[in-house]
């Protein structure tokens, strides 16, 4: 029995995924660097970003260079992408481009 308890705690965090999600918060294309939360964020290469439509309205999320970019966003729906190389990643909406965003990978 204590042998089956150690191994199902250790399980979990061998496989556990950090939570990199962002959301596009409600009234957001009004909020400059404030309508993607959280903003900076911080992750590992190789890590998944998925980021999430919280608003009432449309929006994407465009890397400033186009090196990554979602279709059309309606409210609820996710774009995810996966960072295979470190650096600094700025992003924008293409409808409200005051909508900024910035994620740091290691």
């Amino acid at each position: 029995m204590l042998a089956l308890t150690i191994t199902i705690s250790i399980i979990p965090s061998a496989y556990a995924q950090s939570n990199n999600e962002i959301s596009i918060v409600s009234d957001t294309s009004t909020l400059a660097d404030k309508a993607y939360d959280p903003n900076p964020l911080t992750i590992n290469q190789d890590d998944t970003v998925t980021w999430t439509n919280k608003d009432f309205g449309i929006h994407t999320v465009t890397e400033n260079q186009e090196l990554f970019g979602s279709e059309d966003l309606r409210p609820d729906q996710t774009f995810d992408h996966t960072f295979d190389s470190s650096g600094t990643y700025y992003y924008h909406c293409k409808l409200h481009p005051t909508m900024t965003g910035k994620i740091f990978v290691n």
